[in-house]
């Protein structure tokens, strides 16, 4: 049977297509600057997919539906994968998921309504590395590329720590992941910028211009992070199923990312697809959706690839969360910290269900970057699915006449002139009445201690009174200060007193995060009072202690160990102590029987980790993902690696699973 020529606009069409694709990539792969959002280029995509797929005439070999990424036109040498690096076909809702299961099972001679079982992981918006270890050497790492040849980057590679140069055993490997840039030290490179300096506009581009910097030394100073998933080849390796291919690539002592769940069918995959959708913002990683994996390799093995993408894996994408809007206004907040920021004020829209009316500006030379002027129209996208950002003025966006927005001298509520610092304006006065209120609305935040009560006009009151000048002048407040305040009476003054004192007794891990310590959310204060019995003992651990909490990382550690160190901080922390405020955890739940122990599990154990890491986390104990001298006990199931080996040599206890159920009876029963 032959093919009809297709219709000259059609081939014209997917000629557009292609193009606009190749362009796409190039700017996403090489340039490492986007001009187009996911969502755009996935709609291409697949209005070029389903062009070749009533036309198979048009299909070119150059065409972009056929292969990965773009073709090299680097200055790094060359490289050729072993295995091809291939990209994933995408699903963006639960049609989409269930399509993929059924092709699976028809593929496999199965009824499409059969649940396989999947390996679900965060999909890492990042930057792909394939690494050749060789008798367990660091050989060459590179890029993606076009999937079969990517860019040599070991210089650069070598410069972050998290990767091995050696891994704990002598094989030959070609290893996969993700090289990351996390939020928090995308902040920090950002506020560290000289003046003048455009600042980065999202963590993926700052990590992929750090791999590919011709001194290393630079890529060493942005503190890149990676994620590792996959092997080129598994087959010699010995394992049978995805989730214990992580384990085993961790055992090598290659980092990953431990917040996966083998789920069933196409129903848990929409179950966890929407957990992490919730939980996206609470990482200190950009995730831009879910990969879905077949458990088995063996089913892996049988299903096989297409041209560009394997048939047993997909990627759900989060929702699109860039939408077109008009700027309104610009105003300028000084924070806590006295940092001086602008504030965009846009015309309202939806983004993913919530309405979004402002967004953040960053600093003075993020504004000068973009040229914004009042009146623009621009492309605004909620950052991590939380904090909304403005991308970029669209094409023609200028209202004709306007003139670029002019940033403040001054600070806008108490007149000091600006001091700046790295990438940003400061206000150095101490006594500036915006940087106590917003110290003092964190404290008191629905979040953090939970003082109802408190509100703006209030806590500006207590400020200008000189009744409060820090959280700790709250707990000596009295019901005749209060009320002699305006629109005060005596009830709410008692109100007031008595919320006050509820919240000397709010568990610990509000406290922490109440004292606004740089890059500590909710969810870090909350893995710190799980980890360490009272606030005076997070105080005393170290930055590398702190850091192998799984969830924490170096950079958040630092900025613990640097805040909590601060003599202002201190006398706070003393004076909040003696006005009666729980410095203590209460995270005993089945009791304390192993506190005070550490414990890191390895190997393959009879039951799901995270099963016996919360186990002993209710008894108290602590579980962290590196062994220390400080480490009491490792845990080691079968075919246990590096961490086994390491645990040997520095003469830490081992226990199979049936010594650690020995050690939990016993210490239960004392």
């Amino acid at each position: 049977m032959t093919t009809s020529p297709a219709p000259t606009d059609l081939a014209a069409r997917a000629f557009d297509l292609r193009a606009r694709l190749e362009r796409a990539n190039e700017l996403y792969y090489l340039r490492d600057a986007p001009e187009i959002s996911d969502a755009e280029y996935d709609s291409l995509m697949h209005e070029l997919r389903d062009l070749e797929a009533g036309h198979p005439e048009l299909i070119t070999p150059d065409s972009p539906t056929q292969r990965v990424g773009s073709v090299q036109k680097s200055s790094f040498a060359p490289v050729r994968h072993p295995n091809p690096m291939t990209s994933l076909d995408n699903a963006f809702g639960q049609s989409d998921l269930r399509s993929f299961e059924a092709k699976v099972n028809r593929a496999l001679g199965l009824p499409e309504d059969t649940p396989q079982e999947y390996t679900c992981e965060f999909k890492i918006d990042g930057l792909s590395i394939n690494i050749l270890y060789l008798n367990g050497r660091l050989e060459w790492a590179a890029t993606r590329g076009d999937g079969l040849v990517g860019e040599d980057v070991t210089a650069n590679v070598l410069t972050i720590g998290e990767i091995p140069r050696r891994l704990s055993r002598p094989l030959n490997l070609e290893v996969r992941g993700e090289v990351y840039l996390a939020r928090s030290e995308l902040e920090r490179i950002n506020a560290n910028l000289p003046e003048g300096a455009q600042p980065f506009k999202n963590a993926r581009n700052a990590a992929a211009g750090a791999l590919r910097q011709k001194d290393p030394t630079v890529t060493a100073s942005r503190r890149l992070m990676a994620f590792f998933y996959a092997l080129g080849e598994h087959h010699a390796v010995g394992v049978k199923t995805q989730h214990e291919l992580l384990e085993f690539l961790s055992d090598l002592g290659l980092p990953i990312n431990h917040e996966y769940a083998v789920v069933q069918g196409s129903q848990g995959v929409e179950e966890y697809c929407a957990l992490l959708t919730a939980q996206r913002a609470d990482v200190d990683f950009d995730a831009d959706g879910v990969v879905a994996k077949l458990d088995s390799l063996g089913l892996q093995d049988e299903l096989g690839f297409t041209a560009r993408a394997p048939r047993w894996a997909i990627a759900y994408k989060f929702p699109a969360v860039e939408v077109e809007t008009t700027l309104l206004a610009i105003e300028v907040n000084t924070g806590r910290t006295g940092k001086v920021t602008p504030l965009a004020h846009l015309e309202p829209r939806v983004i993913e269900g919530t309405v979004v009316s402002r967004a953040t500006l960053h600093n003075k030379a993020f504004v000068r970057g973009l040229d914004l002027r009042i009146g623009d129209r621009v492309l605004v996208r909620r950052a991590g699915g939380v904090i909304p950002e403005i991308l970029r003025v669209l094409p023609g966006g200028h209202v004709p006449g306007s003139e670029p927005w002019p940033f403040p001298a001054n600070c806008p509520r108490c007149g000091h002139e600006l001091v700046l610092d790295g990438a940003h304006h400061f206000c150095v006065n101490p006594a500036c009445p915006a940087q106590a209120y917003e110290r003092l609305a964190h404290f008191v935040s629905r979040g953090a201690m939970d003082i109802q009560g408190l509100g703006e006009k209030l806590l500006t009151q207590l400020i200008a009174t000189g009744l409060v000048k820090d959280a700790a002048d709250l707990y000596s407040l009295t019901v005749s200060q209060l009320e002699n305040l305006e629109r005060m009476g005596r009830k709410s003054a008692e109100n007031i007193v008595s919320q006050v004192e509820a919240s000397k007794d709010r568990e610990l891990w509000r406290l922490i995060f109440a004292l606004g310590v740089r890059f500590v959310g909710e969810k870090v204060a909350q893995l710190l009072e799980r980890s360490y019995p009272s606030l005076e003992a997070v105080a005393q651990a170290s930055a590398t202690e702190l850091g192998a909490i799984s969830g924490v990382g170096p950079t958040i550690a630092e900025a613990i160990v640097e805040a909590l160190a601060d003599p202002a901080m201190l006398a706070l922390i003393a004076r909040l102590t003696a006005a009666g405020v729980n410095v203590a955890s209460r995270v005993k739940a089945a009791g304390t029987a192993l506190a005070g122990l550490t414990f890191v599990l390895t190997g393959v154990l009879t039951e799901p980790r995270e099963i016996v890491r919360a186990r002993l986390e209710a008894l108290g104990a602590r579980v962290t993902d590196s062994v220390t001298k400080k480490t009491t006990h490792v845990v080691a199931g079968e075919d246990a690696g590096g961490k086994l080996d390491k645990a040997i040599s520095l003469g830490v206890p081992v226990l199979d699973e049936a010594g650690l159920r020995a050690l939990i009876t016993e210490r239960t029963t004392e």
